[in-house]
């Protein structure tokens, strides 16, 4: 099957775990040095640039930004600027890559208690965010892949399933925005109060995209969205320009009938439908994000 964005799934393990095997685990306390001062020298920039998010102090929730980072660094890295045993590590990883070794940014489901962004170096789980649930922890951890217990996100079941654990959240289907549920048919609340349309990952939306829409709509049809959270969030986006449902059945009803539509748009419409829905949803986001609700 194809790659979705970021899917944290080995193409061609046979090709890759040899060649993981020939260049990277020679080197693999290099690579560990490499990338500890790749975390070290990226980390006052980046808590500079978001100190808090969620209420929480840098790097706490924060594994997508420092491995979008790191990755970013890597590709645009001289060596010349390394310590030796990080240059060693760097010249390893650069004949892996030369000869066909794959390296991706993944996201995915970590051992069923957190979502969580890293590399994918071969057949190496490479975690350059491990702090950011944990602070004590140590900020990389590098295991092989088939150790790590890091699963794709298979339906908006398990999305749900986990971001209860993780962000103790209460997860409702998105019967407010009806011309967004399509890509995004959920609503998540967190113990702390902050409230989101959810998944906003290039992954999540290709899922969905990948099964014509009916991994959203199987999550549409589930029971209606709570009254009092589909009033407070209809009040604070009733002056945006968006389309809100009169009530919870009503924005159900048309949900799956948006669903039913956006199945029979064609390559060109569907692109640019989906690239207005993610800039609406950003934007309604960070709307959402300036307060706090509380629902008994």
């Amino acid at each position: 099957m194809p790659l979705l964005p970021n899917e944290p799934r080995v193409i061609d393990e046979t090709v890759q775990q040899a060649l993981t095997e020939q260049f990277l685990m020679p080197a693999i306390g290099e690579l560990m040095v490499l990338f500890v001062d790749l975390r070290q020298s990226l980390d006052t920039k980046l808590s500079q640039l978001r100190p808090l998010k969620q209420d929480k102090p840098y790097p706490l929730g924060q594994c997508l930004e420092i491995s979008e980072a790191i990755f970013q660094h890597l590709r645009n890295l001289n060596p010349c600027t390394l310590k030796p045993e990080a240059a060693c590590g760097f010249n390893a990883l650069r004949n892996f890559v030369r000869v066909g070794g794959s390296v991706r940014q993944v996201w995915g489901d970590l051992r069923g208690e957190y979502f969580q962004n890293a590399l994918l170096l071969g057949t190496l789980y490479v975690d350059v965010a491990n702090d950011t649930v944990n602070p004590y922890k140590q900020p990389v951890e590098i295991l092989p892949f088939a150790e790590a217990k890091f699963a794709p996100i298979n339906d908006f079941y398990h999305f749900s399933m986990v971001a209860a654990r993780y962000w103790q959240a209460c997860v409702y289907p998105n019967h407010l925005i009806p011309s967004l549920a399509p890509y995004f048919p959920l609503i998540s609340l967190t113990a702390d109060g902050f409230v989101q349309v959810q998944s906003a990952s290039n992954y999540m939306i290709a899922l969905t995209q990948a099964g014509a829409f009916y991994p959203s709509e199987s999550v549409l049809k589930q029971a209606l969205m709570a009254k009092n959270l589909f009033n407070f969030m209809h009040g604070r986006l009733a002056a945006l320009s968006v389309t809100l449902a009169a009530e919870p059945k009503i924005g159900q009803t048309e949900a799956l009938a948006m669903c039913a539509c956006y199945r029979e748009q064609r390559e060109v419409e569907a692109l640019k439908q989906r690239d207005r829905s993610v800039r609406e949803v950003l934007h309604i986001n960070a709307e959402l994000a300036r307060f706090r609700i509380k629902i008994k």
